[in-house]
């Protein structure tokens, strides 16, 4: 080559090759979570997704309708998402279907967050819900319930009531109203006569069930319009009817607290990207802003020192400290395994006769 030609041809080649880069550095990977829709998937994408432009991630969301849409999808080899959001129990059978990737932590930060109680090997949990006792508080006001003992006593509190139709956290609520001990609950329920113990005590509540609801707009409906006095309800929907005016009071203690989850599905597509998404989603800032829009709680506890939620939404987190004491944690393992899904069972059908 024509020696003058040289430095013109280099010259050439760098702003080729420069802008071949900016073109593959601005290219983003696109991560597809799957979630439950409505306000927890808006709040998921806005607040623990934040960092997503940061890490040149585009999130493209999608509903996932539960785990029948996770097994079908990896059971027929066709993955079509590569993050999906459930409660700890979903994540913890999904987990023993074998329907997640093992979680690489070593891309995913859980250093800010309690690795014993949140970072499953498939699954890490990433906020948690409650599920307590609301109550008319025009009704009970003066002297409100304050233990599911008291949910039991139809005599000192008087007055119809609901439960959910689903075995989980009513089983548990059967037990601590007949005196179990939190840490005694699920080695309790691992045995016939622990189930039987449960049973009974829902045999003696029955009568007053007005309603064994099975959605979180029903359950609302009925408490809003004094159809039930007393209900087990999720925190965040109470905290709505309060904001909306109705009468409610919730009750924080022997509220049963379960952590949502993240995960990557089996045969997912864009794992690396999942990976970093995830690990992004656990630090403090994210979570606090993820707080703010609704009212789930983080599982970061510094993100209560950013000053991003106000001090009336810390006071409705689950897992602020001042609730976080006084609940009771849900276990996955109990509800993954035989024995609990035989509880289940024989839950569906106490409710049916």
């Amino acid at each position: 080559m024509n020696r003058t030609l040289l430095p013109r041809f280099c010259a050439m080649t760098v702003a080729v090759l420069g802008s071949l880069y900016s073109v593959a550095s601005a290219a983003q990977d696109t991560v597809t979570f799957a979630g439950w829709g409505g306000v927890t998937s808006e709040a998921t994408l806005k607040g623990l997704f934040s960092p997503a432009k940061n890490l040149n991630l585009n999130v493209r969301s999608e509903l996932h309708g539960g785990l029948p849409g996770l097994n079908a999808q990896v059971k027929g080899g066709r993955v079509a998402w590569d993050v999906v959001q459930y409660g700890f129990v979903d994540c913890e059978r999904a987990a023993r279907d074998g329907l997640l990737e093992p979680l690489d932590y070593g891309s995913v930060d859980v250093s800010q967050i309690d690795k014993q109680r949140y970072a499953k090997p498939d699954y890490v949990g990433v906020f948690a819900f409650s599920y307590g006792i609301a109550y008319n508080a025009k009704k009970f006001g003066s002297s409100p319930p304050a233990t599911w003992k008291d949910f039991w006593d139809v005599k000192k509190y008087p007055g119809r009531r609901a439960l959910f139709n689903a075995g989980t956290y009513v089983l548990e609520a059967a037990l601590l109203a007949d005196g179990v001990q939190d840490r005694d609950v699920y080695p309790m329920l691992k045995t016939q006569a622990g189930v039987d113990r449960a049973f009974k005590k829902l045999e003696e509540i029955k009568p007053s069930i007005a309603v064994w609801w099975n959605s979180s707009g029903q359950a609302m409906q009925l408490i809003r319009d004094g159809e039930v006095d007393m209900i087990m309800l999720a925190n965040g929907r109470a905290r709505a009817l309060m904001q909306d005016g109705a009468n409610v009071g919730f009750v924080w203690n022997q509220a049963m607290i379960e952590d949502e989850c993240l995960a990557v599905p089996k045969g997912a597509k864009n794992k690396a990207a999942a990976m970093k998404l995830i690990s992004a989603s656990l630090q403090a800032e994210p979570q606090a802003r993820f707080g703010a829009l609704i009212d789930y709680g983080p599982v970061n506890q510094a993100a209560y020192s950013l000053g991003i939620m106000t001090a009336d939404q810390v006071k409705q987190m689950p897992t602020a400290p001042a609730n976080l004491s006084k609940q009771f944690v849900v276990s996955p393992e109990f509800y993954s395994s035989p024995e609990g899904r035989q509880a289940v069972e024989r839950f569906t059908r106490f409710i049916q006769r």
